[in-house]
């Protein structure tokens, strides 16, 4: 039986505190709540023997070039809540299909749909590029209201209104935002995939930072045309 048919029994009362929860055709469930993945990187970081030295030293391992911390004996903050879930997800592949549970911060709503290990870590790689990248955690109000499982030009439009209503309407702002949300995300994606990859044992997180790449990818190819068409010169969205 595969996860699209499979029948699970969702009671909204299993499913109590912000984040995703992935449900597999074995019935695992891994919940990826924002309290589960502190605990776990606290446990995980408290043991140094977790990551090689080797794995330690090497270049691509370390801190970003433009990072303010760079210089520091420690590890990316970036990486910090993804280590502690390699046991788990290094035991799936990218494209094993997943039951995902969305519950957002703000309300007491679940979002469900089918789909795969690498669009539902997308979760994962959107906290770690943007809530914990010295760099990216700028950008974090921008993903206000931002369902992490939806489709790529989902994410995208309500990314680009976010953008609009903080700054007013201001295209200068708005495109200097857009543009500097793609430098800096291309480059701490790009760095971020060269680390995973020296301890990483398949690709599903690989991909998941890919993916979310993607996102700033079409944000700023469609700035000027897909997404403005929504609104008229005075701002007012087109009926």
């Amino acid at each position: 039986m595969t996860i699209s048919e499979k029948s699970f029994d969702i009671r909204p009362s299993d499913f109590q505190n912000p984040g995703l929860y992935l449900l597999l055709e074995d019935s695992t469930r891994i919940e990826l709540t924002r309290q589960n993945i502190m605990d776990v990187a606290r446990q995980y970081w408290s043991n140094p023997s977790k990551i090689p030295d080797t794995v330690k030293r090497a270049v691509d391992f370390q801190r970003c070039s433009f990072c303010p911390l760079k210089g520091e004996d420690e590890f990316c903050d970036a990486l910090r809540p993804i280590l502690p879930l390699l046991d788990i997800v290094d035991n799936f592949i990218s494209y094993d299909k997943v039951m995902a549970i969305y519950k957002p911060d703000e309300k007491n709503i679940l979002h469900m749909t089918t789909t795969t290990m690498q669009n539902a870590l997308r979760y994962v790689s959107i906290i770690s590029l943007m809530n914990h990248c010295q760099i990216g955690h700028k950008y974090w109000k921008y993903f206000t209201g931002i369902i992490p499982v939806q489709r790529p030009g989902e994410i995208v439009n309500r990314l680009y209104l976010n953008i609009y209503w903080y700054h007013r309407g201001d295209e200068r702002q708005i495109d200097k935002i857009i543009s500097d949300f793609y430098k800096e995300i291309t480059a701490t994606t790009k760095n971020q995939v060269r680390r995973l990859k020296l301890i990483c044992q398949n690709d599903v997180f690989l991909n998941a930072f890919v993916n979310t790449q993607l996102i700033s990818d079409i944000l700023h190819e469609d700035r000027d045309s897909g997404l403005t068409i929504h609104f008229d010169k005075t701002g007012k969205a087109l009926s």
